[in-house]
This record gives C-alpha cells, sequence and structure tokens, in this order.
C-alpha cells in the first residue's frame, strides 16, 4: 500500500500537469482587477471628456486633446493588463507558453487592426461619429473571438461590447461618450470584479 506521503507528493504532480496543460491551451491567468483598473481610467477619460475637452467627435473644439487622452489610456491599460497577467501567471505557477500566445495574437490582432485602420480613416476624413461603433465593436470582436482560449466571462463580455456598439449605432452622436463609458468603464469593472471573485485573482 502506497504510504501516505507518496500518495500527497503523487496529487501534486498530477495538478502540476493538468495546470500545464490548461496552460498550454487556455490562458487561465486573466487579472481582474487589472481589468477593474482598466475600466476605472476609461470612465476616468470618459469624465474628462465630458468635462474638460469634449469628445473626438463633438462639432466643435480640436479632436486632438481628446484622441490623445483616450490614447493615453490605451497605453496605459494595456501595461496594467499585461503586468496583471504575467503576474497572475507566476502567481499560480502557470507559465504562458509560446503556442498560446500565437494562438492568442491570431485571435486578437485581426479585429485590432481593422478598429486602428478604420479609426485612421475616420480621423484623416473629419467624419468621427463612428468612432464609439469602431472602438466598441472592433475590440468586442477580439475579445469574443480572444475569449475561446480563456476564461468564459471573457468571450461573454465580449458579446457585451458587441451588443454595445450595436447600441451606439442606433443611438445620436451625443450619446456615443455614454456608451463609451458604458463598455470600457462598466463593463470591465464588472466583468473585472466577477473575474477576481471567482478564478482566484
Amino acid at each position: 500500500m502506497m504510504e501516505q506521503p507518496g500518495i500527497q507528493k503523487a496529487q501534486e504532480h498530477l495538478l502540476y500537469i493538468r495546470k500545464t496543460l490548461e496552460a498550454a491551451g487556455r490562458l487561465t491567468a486573466v487579472p481582474g482587477k487589472s481589468l477593474m483598473a482598466a475600466g476605472c481610467l476609461a470612465l476616468a477619460c470618459a469624465a474628462v471628456n465630458g468635462f474638460l475637452t469634449g469628445t473626438p467627435w463633438s462639432p466643435a473644439g480640436d479632436p486632438r486633446l481628446p484622441l490623445a487622452a483616450w490614447g493615453i489610456v490605451l497605453g496605459l491599460s494595456l501595461t496594467i493588463v499585461l503586468f496583471g497577467i504575467y503576474s497572475k501567471s507566476r502567481r499560480m505557477r502557470i507559465p504562458i507558453h509560446p503556442p498560446l500566445v500565437r494562438k492568442l495574437l491570431w485571435s486578437l490582432c485581426p479585429a485590432l487592426f481593422l478598429g486602428a485602420l478604420l479609426t485612421g480613416l475616420s480621423v484623416n476624413s473629419g467624419n468621427m461619429n463612428w468612432l464609439p461603433v469602431i472602438w466598441l465593436g472592433c475590440y468586442g470582436a477580439a475579445v469574443t473571438n480572444g475569449g475561446q482560449v480563456s476564461v468564459p466571462p471573457i468571450r461573454y463580455m465580449g458579446v457585451c461590447f458587441l451588443l454595445a456598439a450595436a447600441g451606439s449605432a442606433m443611438s445620436s452622436p451625443e450619446a456615443g461618450l455614454a456608451w463609451i463609458a458604458f463598455g470600457f468603464g462598466w463593463l470591465h469593472v464588472v466583468f473585472g470584479a466577477y473575474i477576481a471573485r471567482r478564478h482566484n485573482d
């Protein structure tokens, strides 16, 4: 009969193998608190747009300042989320293997590239009323696709972004900032809090 320490050691080996197999095919180290932080940054930027700079698609005012504000938020949010993924993967002892990184890039990059392309065309043409739809829709498509190799709430969050894009498309341009705040702000906060609670963040 195997002694108790031997059984415990075997269970530890099996747990390590299971985590390794999961990490090879799925991104389980999703940082809920980092998503919440990104959402708070988006809400702060929406407040700045609403009370100080105006929106990029506002008829009056210079769009360069609000666009720069959203560019800063994008850079900060990306840094926070990537650092959160790295920290959580180390804490959970789940390495992120190169095949998974390639799978994520193939899932995320096409829709994000399209979003950047459409944003550039919209800015250059001077017709920026569709920016909320472009941002919410392309980001939602990327997240929904990337959610296939991550935890289920990420996929559902992407679908909510797509619904927000549809809502923005059917609304007036004046409602664009509210849809942006709802999507990039509140959806990140709510789903981030759920992930932090349910997925050991």
